[in-house]
């Protein structure tokens, strides 16, 4: 029996998720990976993380949207998968919007992590 589990994401622009993980620096890899979980199944991924224990953490394209895959019963990262996932769509959200706003002609003023964890950002256009 497989210890796969899929967590559902908002993550639908691979470009921003590469620059994401390299922005938090996890190493990954891209293209055809296998995650293998505690009984030695297969997962077929799009973007595999390289963390402490190798292929056990990746992310696989279901259609719509990148889902995290992993086997949580080997989940050895430090930190909760929901603090891990809030870490990683948070930065994913900053740099979608700072994609959008680069291609809307917005250029970053400044950027400010506050002390609850939340980010300040402001940019401007010129016209």
């Amino acid at each position: 029996m497989s210890h796969f589990s899929r967590i559902k994401t908002s993550i639908k622009d691979f470009e921003i998720l590469q620059k994401t993980l390299k922005d938090l620096n996890y190493k990954y890899t891209c293209g055809k990976n296998y995650l293998y979980d505690s009984n030695n199944n297969l997962q077929n991924v799009d973007l595999m993380i390289h963390n402490n224990q190798p292929n056990m953490l990746g992310f696989s394209w279901d259609g719509q949207e990148y889902n995290l895959v992993t086997d949580l019963q080997l989940w050895n990262e430090g930190m909760s998968i929901q603090r891990f996932m809030d870490k990683i769509l948070q930065k994913y959200a900053l740099n979608s919007i700072l994609n959008v706003s680069v291609k809307e002609g917005f250029k970053e003023i400044k950027q400010k992590i506050n002390k609850d964890g939340s980010i300040q950002l402001v940019i401007q256009r010129w016209n």
